[in-house]
């Protein structure tokens, strides 16, 4: 059980297996193995219709998934605006009912984000995966409760988040691999690294976040 596995390299949001403790994003057809960690969810760019949301809540009533997502907005999305806030509605309802944590995918689109926020005043977190947008945004994101998951984007010296990951509270942060082909631990070194703080200490904060979001789910 991860629950004995004590402070662990965490990985909040993965394609791939990697980490002591991951969430495996399953949404594009992966099979989920006995025990592990997994999320389910309409990405803005691969909305397909009412299916899916059929599949999320089959996965959430069977406690098969500790999270929905991606969801979430995205402008560049061939799918309209009007219909991904639609189908983002029945996640963050799916989330509330089941008690399911949010991992949001969001691009170009947080006006929206926030105004759906604003509207359902959500009792689960909402954990925007992959952040590397301004200082503003970000400080709004932290105003209103997100988690902020952090990537490969640490790993550019001049990218958004590389310049604000200071100001991300020690107790909102995430580590993530996504689809990308950094390993886990290089991610935590350098985002240690840039924070000015000990990699244990980074390990101890992201593990302590993860107990706090997800230590109530029995997996």
């Amino acid at each position: 059980m991860w629950k004995e596995r004590g402070e662990a390299f965490v990985n909040i949001h993965t394609h791939r297996r990697e980490g002591e403790i991951y969430i495996l994003d399953i949404s594009d057809g992966k099979e989920s193995r006995e025990g592990e960690l997994c999320s389910y969810g309409l990405h803005p760019l691969y909305i397909r219709g009412e299916e899916q949301i059929v599949q999320l809540e089959v996965f959430a009533r069977e406690s098969r998934i500790v999270a929905i997502g991606e969801a979430g907005l995205d402008r560049n999305s061939e799918v309209t605006m009007e219909i991904q806030i639609r189908w983002m509605e029945q996640e963050i309802l799916l989330s509330e009912k089941y008690g399911l944590p949010l991992i949001i995918h969001c691009v170009r689109a947080y006006p929206e984000l926030l105004a759906l926020y604003k509207k359902f005043h959500p009792r689960q977190a909402w954990i925007i995966h992959g952040y590397n947008n301004n200082k503003e945004i970000l400080g709004q994101l932290l105003e209103h409760g997100f988690y902020i998951s952090v990537g490969k984007k640490v790993f550019i010296e001049q990218s958004n988040i590389s310049r604000f990951l200071s100001f991300i509270p020690r107790n909102r942060l995430f580590i993530e691999t996504d689809d990308s082909d950094f390993p886990l631990e290089k991610v935590y070194e350098e985002t240690a690294r840039i924070r000015e703080m000990s990699l244990e200490e980074l390990k101890t904060g992201v593990y302590g976040n993860f107990q706090q979001v997800f230590g109530r789910r029995e997996v």
